[in-house]
């Protein structure tokens, strides 16, 4: 299977009863008149702004066309920010409307008669910033399932740009009736907004194995072999799905920029989930009963001796590979890109030989171990790793800690003792999103934002419409004031959700009940 696509107030009535009203009615009478008046008073007294499942306060409503209404009396600033000159800075602004969640109008020809491309589209963006300004990135987007193709709807939306290109691939185990009939393919090939796109099936991704680095390597194949692609892009990030990116098109292009922005020359490959922040952990640091270790330190004689053949003068070498943990969610620059796809072509390269050790050892999370491996053991490429300050945050940019927020592994204690006391959001039992694996990713919301700002993360991961549409409709923003800084309450309780139905039974067995046993005690 192939997809191939280039591209108001509330008013409240009162009314006083008597306490003996219902005494003029038969009992049997009564039973209708009770619930008829329990509706009427039920409906007018709904407020409007109200607790939703996952505990976040609504104000306002979404509109057709994805814009946030939230009243006149609100008073709210809605005109998008124009300022870049920095991504960190006082808090309290407010943020820009989400992207239009259908942005194409069909006129029922099958054609395109407008396109959200509030991020570009023209000469200069959103932010009057000119399409030659920072870095071309260049984005894979991985989707599994129905849900993620959902989600990465959003995702597009959000870094569609003229000088972005954006690569799709789509897991082989979903159908071709799934993609072609979402919601991203219509943005895809109605509302590219200039971006260069591509999407293709080509692997099937099993969780834990080898085949989890396919998509990854091949979009580096075809970014760095495809004359459409080739050279014509500053940075590679891959991102699953069900992520959001923190800024705008025109801010990441600006950190990123190859001369000036203070993220350049830079190879990435950790989230905020790593031990060791923005390097990959050495597997040594844990202790031997941490199941990383144990994976990874099986073999007696010790850490895997690669022999292999270098690519640039043609001598046999050795190298001690020690495991690095990373992420597989990266940002990673041209030539080493080009180094990782070329060298998995020769059988007898490093990456390659280390590649076939991973296999043969049946070794598992090797989507998190390889590149980060790869990269702090591969010269010239491991001197482009982050350069820390002593509290772990980036030398040339100190408000980032993590390059994506997510969380994981609050199920138990970390490896050195640590434990996440915080709430987290929970899929709610009508929502059609996925539970999360025990261990995460878990889903994130409003009250993550707190913890979002803090990290100075650019991406965020898992979010979902389906279990906090707030924090997807929040992002992208133009800078980090844009974020409200909002943090989880010591202990949450939400009431359930409101079920009319549910009650109105309730109400009429207890009543009958009631009537039942007035009959009986009469007789007696």
């Amino acid at each position: 299977m192939s997809f191939r696509s280039n591209i108001g107030t509330t008013r409240t009535t009162r009314r006083y009863y008597r306490k003996n009203r219902c005494i003029a009615f038969s009992s049997s009478s009564c039973i209708p008149f009770v619930l008829c008046f329990l509706m009427i008073f039920w409906m007018k007294n709904t407020p409007q702004t109200s607790v939703t499942s996952m505990g976040v306060v609504a104000l306002g409503h979404i509109g057709v066309n994805g814009e946030i209404d939230i009243g006149d009396e609100a008073g709210a600033d809605t005109t998008t920010l124009s300022t870049l000159e920095s991504t960190v800075g006082s808090r309290r602004i407010p943020p820009t409307p989400p992207p239009d969640t259908s942005s194409y109008i069909n006129n029922g020809e099958n054609e395109v008669t407008s396109c959200d491309c509030r991020w570009g589209g023209g000469e200069e963006d959103a932010e009057g910033v000119s399409n030659s300004e920072g870095a071309r990135l260049a984005y894979l987007i991985t989707v599994h399932n129905k849900q993620s193709i959902d989600n990465a709807a959003y995702l597009f939306q959000s870094i569609r740009h003229p000088s972005t290109i954006i690569l799709l691939h789509i897991d082989t185990k979903v159908s071709k009736d799934t993609y072609l009939s979402s919601a991203l393919r219509d943005e895809v090939e109605r509302c590219s907004c200039g971006a260069s796109v591509h999407v293709e099936a080509v692997h099937n991704c099993q969780w834990g194995r080898w085949s989890m680095n396919g998509p990854t390597h091949w979009a580096m194949d075809v970014l760095t072999s495809d004359d459409r692609f080739r050279g014509k892009w500053d940075v590679f990030i891959n991102l699953s799905g069900d992520t959001m990116p923190v800024y705008q098109p025109s801010v990441m292009s600006k950190l990123f920029h190859p001369s000036t922005g203070p993220l350049r020359n830079t190879n990435f490959v950790t989230s905020s989930s790593c031990e060791t922040g923005l390097l990959p952990t050495n597997v040594h640091i844990f202790p031997h009963w941490w199941h990383k270790w144990e994976h990874y330190n099986k073999n007696p004689d010790g850490d895997p001796v690669i022999s292999y053949i270098d690519g640039n003068d043609g001598d046999a070498k050795e190298i001690t590979m020690v495991t690095h943990f990373g992420s597989q969610w990266m940002a990673l620059l041209p030539d080493f890109v080009e180094y990782v796809a070329k060298s998995l072509k020769n059988p007898n390269s490093l990456a390659s030989r280390y590649r076939d050790f991973l296999i043969n050892a049946r070794k598992l999370m090797t989507d998190e171990t390889f590149i980060p491996t790869l990269l702090v053991h591969a010269y010239p490429y491991n001197e482009t790793l982050p350069v820390l300050k002593e509290d772990g945050s980036l030398d040339a940019m100190p408000s980032m800690k993590a390059i994506r927020y997510e969380r994981m592994d609050e199920h138990v204690p970390s490896a050195f003792g640590y434990f996440n006391n915080q709430q987290r959001y929970e899929v709610p039992k009508s929502s059609e999103a996925d539970e999360p694996k025990v261990w995460g990713p878990y889903f994130l919301g409003i009250y993550d934002l707190g913890d979002i700002v803090d990290s100075g993360a650019l991406f965020i991961r898992k979010v979902s419409v389906n279990v906090d549409p707030n924090i997807v409709y929040m992002f992208p923003v133009s800078r980090e004031s844009d974020i409200p800084y909002i943090r989880w309450p010591n202990e949450l309780q939400i009431s359930e959700k409101p079920n009319w139905e549910r009650i109105k039974q309730e109400m009429m067995k207890k009543a009958k009940e009631e009537e039942e046993e007035k009959k009986v005690k009469e007789k007696q």
